[in-house]
């Protein structure tokens, strides 16, 4: 897993989220080529995306997402 530098894919997760984007689906890859990382899904409007990092940032940020996640369901 990457450091805690500046990652762009989280940004642009923060960012999503802000816009009102729902996350579907959380995975973690702990065996992925280079390392492990994480992958949200997320749908708003009948469109899918998702951001993808190995970055420690984006991990915690997941795992934040995850426990919101949690208190919803």
């Amino acid at each position: 897993m990457a450091g805690w530098g500046d990652d762009p894919e989280l940004e642009r997760l923060r960012g999503l989220v802000e816009q009102g984007w729902v996350v579907i689906d959380i995975l973690e890859e702990p065996d992925a080529p280079g390392g492990p990382s994480d992958t949200v899904r997320l749908a708003k409007d009948g469109n899918e995306t998702e951001c993808s990092s190995d970055h420690l940032a984006f991990h915690r940020y997941v795992e934040y997402l995850r426990e919101e996640q949690r208190g919803q369901g």
